[in-house]
């Protein structure tokens, strides 16, 4: 009997997971499979926040090689800095491996030959709404991870930092950004928190690759709130584009 209200419940949930609707587009997959992200691809990318670096650039190093791209790396968590460094240690290097099948990504498997201070460009904050000015950040349990998260559960210890807030408003106006191109979210649970906050000041990045945490949860109102905020992108003009099992989504803004 659990079996069969456990099947139904879940199709239930999957309801709510948002759906592609229009499939014309130029979709082109950049990094490995963990870090990577599938985005509209025949349109200009020049400036690009990226929330949540990890220690996986993959993502981020092709967008800069491939699309010209500036790249603002927005992330507190202190082994993403160190990893980070490491990058910049090692920029105008070429590539020497190949990406492995994990989330910690030598320094190696990038080509690093035409990136720099000036095009990969590490923000030391946690993105967030305009509530705060500063968030507390879980550690993962397992130590082998880097990703933190605003979250308390099963997958984060006891231990936890405090990192200061920047808001997409305050990025940009600190960086002197007219546009965005692109923003990807990849931020443990805080990713509807700041889509409602940029929404609220008007402010439509042209690409939107989100990862929506907590996407295969079976609480209902975990589902809820990403139907929600997916009808809410939809109706400030963003299409959905694409969706995977992942999680990840990506909205392409349309102006009216």
């Amino acid at each position: 009997m659990k079996t069969i209200f456990k099947f139904f419940y879940q199709k239930f949930l999957n309801l709510f997971i948002p759906k592609v609707k229009d499939t014309n587009f130029n979709i082109k997959h950049y990094g490995t499979f963990y870090g990577g992200y599938d985005i509209v691809d025949d349109v200009e990318i020049k400036n690009v926040v990226s929330c949540g670096l990890g220690e996986d650039a993959s993502f981020d190093i092709e967008i800069i090689n491939k699309k010209n791209s500036v790249v603002y790396a927005v992330d507190p968590t202190p082994k993403s800095i160190v990893y980070y460094q490491k990058i910049r240690e090692n920029f105008g290097s070429t590539k020497t491996e190949s990406y492995s099948s994990d989330g910690n990504q030598s320094i190696r498997s990038y080509d690093l030959k035409n990136v720099s201070e000036n095009n990969f460009i590490l923000v030391n904050y946690a993105i967030y709404n305009s509530s705060k000015r500063e968030v507390k950040l879980y550690y993962p349990a397992n130590k082998n991870f880097v990703s933190t998260s605003i979250n308390k559960n099963k997958n984060y210890s006891e231990d936890f930092f405090y990192a200061k807030i920047i808001t997409l408003d305050q990025l940009i106006e600190k960086f002197l950004l007219k546009d965005i191109d692109l923003l990807k979210l990849d931020i443990e649970g805080a990713e509807i928190e700041v889509i409602k906050d940029f929404l609220n000041k008007k402010i439509f990045p042209k690409q939107i690759a989100v990862e929506f945490t907590n996407i295969r949860s079976f609480n209902f109102f975990d589902r809820l709130k990403i139907f929600l905020i997916n009808r809410r992108l939809e109706k400030n003009n963003y299409i959905l584009v694409f969706e995977n099992k992942k999680g990840d989504f990506t909205y392409l803004f349309k102006k009216r």
